[in-house]
C-alpha cells in the first residue's frame, strides 16, 4: 500500500498538535513528515520532504497560507486542505474547487474524509495541473474576501504600582485572570497585578489562541491548563499547573471542551 506524506503548516501549537494526534490515529496509509511554523519554513519543508498533501492553516504571522502556495513551483504540488479558525472561505472554497476547507478545532473522522479526497484529487494530476488549479483557487478565494492580517496582540503590559513608577509584565507569563471590581487581576508565576481593564478588553488585546475564556470573569492561558475535571456541579473546572482551581461558566463549557477535546 502507497503511503501518503503529509506536512503540517500552522503557527498555532495547539492545533499542531491535534492534527498529529489525529493523524497517529488514522495510521497507514498517512504518514507526517515535518512541521512548519510559518511561510519560510514551509517551503523549505517542502523542497526537502515533497509532501503529497498539505494541512495549511490560511491566517499565520509571517503571512498568510495563500502567500505560501503563489511561492510553489511546478516541479512539485502536494494537494491542500485548507485548516482555518476562520469560517469566512468556506462555502467559496467549495465553489472554486479547493480539495478541502476544515474549521478548528478539526474533527478527526472529517479529516479522514479530507484526505480521501485528496488522495482521489492527486491521482492522475500532474504537477503543472494540480499548480494551476491552485492559482485559480487562491485567486477566487482573495477576490471574495480579502485576507487582512490579524491585528497584532499586546506582548506586554506596563502596569502602575502603588509606590509610584511601572512594571512590566510579559503577556506570556500571565497565567490566568479574573475580575476584581473595576480592574483585572493578572496571577503570573506566583505574584499578581491590578490592571485597569475588563475581562472583554483583556481578552481583545491577547492572542486567542493561547488564551482562553472560560468564565465571564475568568480568562486563561491555555498552557497553563493541566486538567479539564468535572466539578460538583457538574460543569468542568480547569485546573491549572500552578495547582489553582478555576470554574467554567455554562457557556463557556461547549468552547472548552472543543478546544481540549483530543488532547490528553
Amino acid at each position: 500500500m502507497r503511503q501518503w506524506k503529509i506536512l503540517i503548516v500552522d503557527d498555532e501549537p495547539l492545533a499542531r498538535r491535534r492534527l498529529q494526534l489525529a493523524l497517529g490515529e488514522l495510521g497507514d496509509p498517512y504518514v507526517l513528515v515535518g512541521q512548519a511554523t510559518g511561510r519560510a519554513s514551509a517551503l523549505q519543508l517542502i523542497e526537502q520532504e515533497r509532501p503529497d498533501i498539505l494541512l495549511l492553516d490560511i491566517r499565520m504571522r509571517d503571512g498568510s497560507g495563500f502567500d505560501l502556495l503563489e511561492g510553489l513551483s511546478g516541479e512539485h504540488v502536494p494537494a491542500v486542505i485548507f485548516i482555518t479558525a476562520f469560517d469566512e472561505f468556506a462555502t467559496r472554497a467549495f465553489d472554486v474547487n479547493a480539495t478541502d476547507y476544515l474549521l478548528k478545532p478539526v474533527e478527526f473522522e472529517r479529516l479522514r474524509l479530507a484526505l480521501d479526497r485528496a488522495i482521489e484529487k492527486l491521482d492522475g494530476r500532474s504537477g503543472a495541473d494540480q499548480l494551476a488549479e491552485l492559482h485559480q483557487v487562491i485567486a477566487a478565494l482573495r477576490a471574495s474576501h480579502h485576507v487582512e492580517p490579524a491585528p497584532r496582540p499586546e506582548n506586554e503590559f506596563w502596569i502602575r504600582r502603588n509606590t509610584g513608577g511601572f512594571v512590566r509584565v510579559p503577556a506570556r507569563s500571565i497565567d490566568w485572570a479574573t475580575i476584581e471590581e473595576d480592574y483585572v487581576r493578572l496571577h503570573t508565576e506566583g505574584r499578581s497585578y491590578l490592571l485597569r481593564d475588563s475581562i472583554r478588553g483583556l481578552a481583545a488585546k491577547l492572542d486567542p489562541r493561547q488564551f482562553l475564556q472560560v468564565h465571564r470573569s475568568t480568562l486563561v492561558r491555555v498552557d497553563c491548563v493541566a486538567e479539564v475535571v468535572r466539578g460538583s456541579s457538574g460543569l468542568p473546572e480547569v485546573v491549572l499547573t500552578s495547582g489553582d482551581r478555576l470554574k467554567v461558566g455554562r457557556i463557556y463549557a461547549k468552547s472548552l471542551r472543543q478546544r481540549f477535546r483530543g488532547m490528553a
